[in-house]
């Protein structure tokens, strides 16, 4: 390629292109950077250019240049460059080496006008901290709340009279402290980054049994690792679990009698996955459901954690206790 031909690409390129000898200095500017600063080409030459950096990134966008043709490396950098009205500018300025003969001759760089781009990115951030200010004083409020709710229902349970109306509130207070520790976890997770399930679903199974306070019941847990969801979808997924874990600490195991809750995770199929709480107590025969009504125990909230959860709810014997399947679809 001529020079001409090459000078004919390069002023009709739509980016601005520099080029750049051994010693640094540019020896070549297209029309479009003339264009854009309305400076000249003898202006621009050797290190003219410079003088249109903002006094502010001067120095880091030298330092980069310089350790760049040190090493010989490509580089991207940004910057504010004056624009022909005055105006500064962010550009993305893209430089590679280039040879001559299999010998470093220099540099050919391209730099394209980011400000609108980098305004926009710059506005998100704003407001995403925004909303991330304002979710955590929701959070915050939400957590006093649940506190004063559960100490609230802890003091009426024992106020009241009733041998079931305190087991009831005292039931209900267990619900919402861990209701409020799953919405802790969630909450924790960063952005809309998604949750590894497995963790979540045993700390939830766990600290429901752990505040069950019945002795000899044990939970086992086959949890497949690297399942991923997201927050939204793994909350209702693990509110659901306390739900069923702690039905069954308090009503599966009827005077006394220890057991074992199986909790178990895996993947069924690409993006489709299973939960299953499986107990060995008393079950849900006829006969059981007089003695242990378990449809006090908010049972007819799991329903709606599932649809929230895009998940499917089947209870069904297994062997003298129950197990509760919830498929999902991942997303």
């Amino acid at each position: 390629m001529t020079g001409d031909q090459f000078r004919l690409l390069a002023d009709n390129a739509p980016v601005m292109i520099w080029r750049a000898d051994r010693s640094r200095g540019c020896d070549f500017f297209n029309k479009p950077w003339l264009d854009f600063t309305g400076r000249s080409l003898e202006q621009e030459l050797g290190f003219g250019w410079t003088e249109g950096v903002h006094p502010e990134d001067l120095d880091r966008c030298l330092a980069t240049y310089a350790a760049a043709f040190e090493a010989r490396r490509p580089f991207t950098m940004d910057y504010r460059l004056r624009r022909h009205d005055g105006a500064w500018r962010w550009v993305l300025d893209n430089g590679r080496p280039y040879e001559v003969n299999g010998a470093f001759a220099g540099y050919f760089g391209s730099c394209v006008d980011v400000t609108e781009m980098k305004q926009a990115l710059e506005e998100r951030h704003r407001m995403l901290a925004e909303r991330e200010a304002l979710l955590a004083e929701l959070h915050h409020r939400v957590k006093n709340n649940t506190q004063a709710t559960t100490s609230f229902l802890t003091l009426q349970a024992g106020r009241a009279s009733d041998p079931a109306v305190a087991q009831a509130l005292r039931a209900a207070a267990t619900r919402v402290m861990l209701a409020s520790h799953v919405q802790d976890r969630m909450f924790r997770v960063c952005g809309d980054a998604g949750v590894e399930l497995g963790p979540e679903l045993s700390a939830t199974a766990r600290l429901a049994v752990e505040t069950a306070g019945r002795p000899g019941i044990r939970l086992e847990e086959r949890l497949e690792p690297g399942v991923m969801v997201p927050v939204a979808q793994a909350t209702p997924l693990a509110l659901i679990v306390n739900e069923l874990v702690v039905n069954a600490c308090q009503h599966a195991f009827p005077w006394g009698r220890p057991g074992r809750i199986l909790l178990a995770l895996r993947m069924t199929a690409p993006g489709e996955g299973e939960i299953v709480v499986e107990d060995d107590g008393v079950g849900l025969p006829d006969s059981v459901r007089q003695q242990v009504p378990r449809h006090r125990l908010g049972l007819n909230l799991v329903p709606r954690l599932a649809r929230q959860a895009k998940a499917r709810l089947r209870m069904e014997p297994a062997g003298s206790g129950t197990r509760a399947v919830l498929a999902f679809r991942r997303g």
